[in-house]
């Protein structure tokens, strides 16, 4: 939740390794920097892990102060990172099961749901 804050109120591109939901928040060289999948194994630093680090983050240091930096940063401000468009192509994929009775929900914007169809019961 914290990289997502950070999109929208302090927006300062950055970078991170390829892991989780940040892939999702990234995109690379408009709003952010990828690294790239690092070890998984914490208790050995990996030299190629150490090298994707400092090469990310020289990309990134060479872009501050310059017009580039300021695009990156109202791109981070303007992205649309509601859950909508993620649960869209989560419904899309259960509609394609082609589950008996299975209906596209009802479009809106909802905080929570507004219509019965929405909510996922028996």
């Amino acid at each position: 939740m914290a990289a997502l804050a950070t999109s929208q109120l302090v927006a300062t591109p950055c970078a991170c390794a390829s892991t989780g939901g940040l892939v999702d928040t990234i995109i690379e060289g408009k709003t952010r920097f990828h690294m790239g999948r690092l070890s998984v194994d914490c208790n050995v630093v990996e030299p190629a892990d150490v090298k994707k680090v400092a090469t990310t983050l020289q990309r990134a240091i060479k872009v501050v102060g310059t017009p580039a930096y300021e695009e990156m940063v109202r791109n981070c401000m303007v992205q649309d990172l509601s859950w909508k468009g993620p649960a869209k192509n989560w419904e899309n994929v259960l509609l394609s099961l082609g589950v008996a009775g299975g209906e596209p929900g009802v479009e809106g914007e909802e905080i929570a749901p507004l219509a019965k169809e929405n909510v996922a019961a028996p």
